[in-house]
């Protein structure tokens, strides 16, 4: 970064001291507690001097009146680039996250959901699960059920277990022979197709093999195509909005109902963190570097997973920028080789 050089060994030391203490105590850190708490060798006149330095580049802060300091976005951002240091995970809490993610799942969207959940739980903090976008995903089957007379359900079997399904209401009688040849026309038809094949002028086709009114083949094709799109929206796994709450960062209410409103927008909150994630790395977005003028006293940790690069979807976690930064590096990291292992399991080679 371009801050590398600009600290001493001494002033990283302290910055480093500091922004651990305040991570764990959420109190403004004074010379004192650092002379006390770690064993630099050095008095607290010379850690003082050393902090008045940090402060004038920018690093600390003083919040109000208090003789204590608390990190910038400058101070975080020079912490997780340089200082930070990632905290292997407990063994039993290893265990926790793998009896959790070996439950036998089936369905790829309750994957997602309980991904999400676990990581909540272990951070804390808010997670965020996006799921990727399944274009690529292979059709397994389309059923056609008869419910009465005259509406039929549409039914849209997915790889992963997805499923999605339309009912559709028509003024014609369809007899459950010629339902039964159109869903085995249909799925003969879809043979090793991927949903992004599955467009409505291959579809078109199967009209010419089944003798059903016209209209009603219609319904159908658009009901088929509606599902489709459905599988093909990336949904957003969001769980632990209110653990915001906890930190005493988020006392005031108005300023925690600004927060919780925002996180109640999946869309800004999908594409937010989506645009931050980069591939097979972690990144960070720490408060001001957020665009988002409600996020300034929030940090973003975001990582991508996926299957040998292909089928990418995002993992994110959003707290305090008092975060403990190691902590959910080391959780996300290991959730994603457990979450990549899993989606092979119910997907294969077909993302």
């Amino acid at each position: 970064m371009v801050w590398e050089n600009e600290l001493n060994e001494r002033k990283r030391t302290i910055l480093k001291s500091i922004i651990d203490n305040y991570i764990e105590s959420a109190q403004p850190v004074g010379s004192r507690t650092i002379a006390r708490k770690h064993d630099l060798g050095l008095g607290s006149a010379t850690i003082r001097n050393e902090m008045a330095d940090l402060e004038e580049l920018g690093y600390i802060t003083q919040p109000h009146t208090s003789a204590g300091r608390i990190p910038s976005d400058k101070g975080y951002r020079f912490y997780v680039d340089n200082l930070m240091q990632v905290q292997s995970l407990a063994q039993e809490e290893m265990m926790r996250i793998r009896k959790a993610m070996d439950e036998r799942i089936e369905e790829i969207n309750k994957l997602f959901r309980k991904a999400s959940h676990i990581i909540s739980k272990i951070t804390g903090y808010t997670s965020v699960v996006v799921s990727p976008q399944l274009s690529r995903t292979r059709i397994q089957s389309i059923q056609l059920l008869k419910i009465d007379e005259k509406s039929i359900l549409v039914v849209v079997v997915a790889g992963g277990g997805i499923v999605k399904n339309k009912l559709i209401h028509h003024d014609q009688v369809v007899e459950e022979a010629q339902l039964a040849k159109l869903t085995q026309a249909a799925n003969l038809f879809l043979a090793d197709k991927t949903i992004g094949q599955m467009t409505m002028p291959v579809a078109v086709e199967l009209q010419r093999e089944i003798n059903i009114p016209a209209e009603v083949i219609l319904a159908i094709l658009e009901s088929v195509d509606e599902c489709i799109r459905k599988i093909e929206t990336v949904d957003i796994y969001l769980e632990g909005v209110t653990n915001i709450l906890n930190y005493p960062e988020f006392s005031d209410l108005i300023k925690a109902r600004e927060v919780l409103d925002l996180l109640s927008e999946e869309d800004v909150i999908s594409d937010m963190v989506r645009s931050a994630a980069k591939k097979h790395q972690v990144d960070f977005r720490i408060g001001s570097e957020n665009q988002i003028d409600e996020m300034k006293d929030l940090s973003v940790i975001t990582t991508s997973y996926g299957v040998e690069g292909k089928n990418v979807g995002t993992i994110g976690v959003i707290g305090p920028t008092r975060m403990t930064y190691g902590k959910v590096v080391s959780s996300i990291q290991y959730i994603r080789e457990l979450l990549n292992k899993e989606i092979l399991r119910l997907i294969g080679d077909d993302p």
